[in-house]
């Protein structure tokens, strides 16, 4: 099974890659920002592509927008602009030729609505210089049930227009729930991102998007705490709470109660891993993008390993 790994820095995250640098298909790192100029901030780590490179383990580097507090504003000024369009293509181009990563990674975020024809525009003249330089061309697609050009969070991103100018999608199928508590990605709400998915990207482009981490709502809060799996253990531990497998949802929960708040806990297991990894076969789908590593439960690799 075709495995691709998210990686961004955080504390036990490089002895997990070092750990399973042979069970991933492929690393895509959080390391290059966009500036409001079209230059790229580098964030990459040397250790990191040192590793990679020893173990022949391909990197697809990701572009984001999360290298400026305002997002949203940072990426119309550059989506807008056509000249600084332009600038930025060459820039992920000269990174990708520079650094010889066979693929890059798109990931945008908080792209307005109103920027629907540039990021159009933009996919397919970055298509084209990377396809001209022999590269991989991915996006991270925020989950959609319908196209709905209007959405505040994903009305920009047009599959059906998108999926012409890439060579793989990773439809982040998780984050259901996060004003208010609930699944992170219940089997129910997969299934019907990926029926509107496949209805607008080829089948063999996709790749689902997998969460292994969990949220924490405190009663009265409007977000929730991120959880790695081990830390969502031991909070019910040392508060002795008790986990259920949900098996409608398919995803395992809890609730408890400190300094008279309560809290409700949703957290992702091997367990509900396996539900998901059983859709591909279903939809037809090569593999899976996980976010993030460092952050999985450990049984998730004897998956991965027994498929």
């Amino acid at each position: 099974m075709d495995n691709k790994w998210y990686y961004d820095e955080a504390p036990g995250t490089l002895d997990d890659l070092n750990a399973h640098v042979h069970d991933i298909t492929t690393l895509i790192p959080f390391w290059y920002g966009v500036k409001s100029d079209g230059t790229l901030v580098d964030m990459s780590s040397e250790q990191v592509k040192n590793i990679a490179l020893q173990n022949g383990l391909p990197i697809y580097a990701i572009i984001h927008n999360y290298s400026d507090p305002k997002k949203a504003q940072l990426i119309h000024g550059l989506l807008s602009n056509v000249s600084l369009r332009n600038t930025l293509i060459n820039s992920i181009t000269n990174i990708a030729v520079s650094n010889n990563f066979p693929g890059i990674n798109i990931d945008f975020e908080f792209v307005p609505p109103e920027d629907r024809n540039n990021l159009n525009a933009f996919m397919h003249g970055l298509y084209q210089s990377l396809k001209n330089a022999g590269k991989i061309v991915t996006i991270s697609l925020p989950a959609e049930l319908k196209d709905n050009p209007q959405h505040p969070f994903s009305g920009a991103f047009q599959y059906s227009v998108i999926g012409q100018y890439i060579d793989q999608a990773y439809i982040l199928a998780y984050d259901e729930h996060f004003s208010q508590p609930g699944p992170v990605a219940s089997i129910g709400f997969v299934r019907n991102v990926l029926n509107y998915a496949v209805s607008s990207i080829p089948a063999n482009k996709i790749w689902l998007g997998i969460a292994v981490y969990g949220y924490d709502w405190a009663e009265g809060v409007n977000y929730p705490r991120t959880l790695s799996y081990a830390q969502a253990i031991e909070v019910a531990k040392n508060l002795g709470a008790t986990i259920t497998y949900d098996e409608i949802a398919q995803e395992s929960t809890y609730t408890y109660t400190i300094d008279g708040t309560k809290h409700t806990v949703w957290f992702e297991d091997a367990r509900s891993f396996a539900a998901k990894i059983s859709l591909l076969g279903q939809y037809g789908l090569p593999g899976i993008a996980v976010w993030r590593l460092g952050q999985e439960d450990p049984d998730v690799w004897n998956i991965i390993r027994g498929r």
